[in-house]
């Protein structure tokens, strides 16, 4: 199914208008404000020999900014779900089983465990500078990216267009969140780096993933807003009866 641009910016149009998904963000904006400015000092104290609890760096674990994390991605995995149960779309389903996956690996570290699982079975070439464990890591991803893109594409193809365009718009966010938690995370651990740099590098991987992340919770309760008002719509509950007693 060929879903053109149009059709994803009408879905973006329609995200953005949701009155539910401005008040999320009203909630949730300025204490992720609070922590940008903590992690901001955690960064440079590090850089400069004043250090700073470890709960104010936004990817240290179980710190301020990861439990916000958590809440983010669990909520955006009960919306697609609600929206799973009225629609029964495919890809809100696809897309709950996801955020329930990013949810537990986030709090849990499970692909660092998988990491430290593969690392003693994986030979690094030479000229990789990576680690064995970072290595089994990037494995690790890779497969869960091919599983989740299988199951996108299954899904989308049997969903409706607007359902798909909404994939589409949630799918973006999540190769961007793999850009910065994966390839930037990679690239602190790439030969030697000065506190410095290692710190701006950390920096540019934390704030880009939050971002996103925070998009991506917003994207899901516009969506959820957007199609409990659509259901609701009295051309939509016709549809349905007409197709109950059919």
């Amino acid at each position: 199914m060929m879903i053109l641009v149009g059709e994803i910016g009408r879905a973006a149009r329609d995200i953005a208008a949701a009155r539910a998904m401005h008040r999320a963000l009203m909630l949730v904006v300025p204490y992720a404000c609070v922590l940008v400015g903590l992690d901001v000092a955690a960064h440079y104290g590090d850089a400069t020999g004043a250090y700073l609890p470890v709960q104010f760096f936004m990817s240290e674990d179980h710190s301020f900014g990861e439990y916000l994390e958590y809440a983010m991605t669990a909520c955006a995995a009960a919306f697609m779900a609600l929206c799973w149960l009225r629609a029964r779309a495919p890809v809100y389903l696809a897309n709950a089983v996801l955020f329930v996956w990013l949810t537990l690996d986030n709090a849990a570290e499970v692909h660092e465990q998988v990491g430290g699982a593969l690392a003693p079975m994986l030979v690094t070439p030479a000229w990789l500078p990576l680690h064995a464990n970072h290595l089994g890591e990037l494995f690790f991803f890779a497969a869960v990216g091919v599983l989740w893109l299988a199951g996108m594409i299954s899904a989308h193809r049997r969903s409706e267009r607007r359902e798909a365009a909404y994939g589409l718009l949630i799918g973006g966010c999540i190769l961007g969140m793999a850009v910065f938690g994966v390839f930037v995370d990679l690239l602190t651990s790439l030969g030697e780096r000065t506190p410095a740099l290692l710190n701006l590098l950390a920096f540019i991987e934390d704030e880009g993933e939050f971002a996103l992340i925070m998009l991506l919770f917003a994207l899901c309760v516009g969506i959820f807003d957007v199609e409990r008002r659509r259901m609701a719509s009295p051309q939509v509950a016709a549809g349905d009866l007409r197709s109950a007693s059919a």
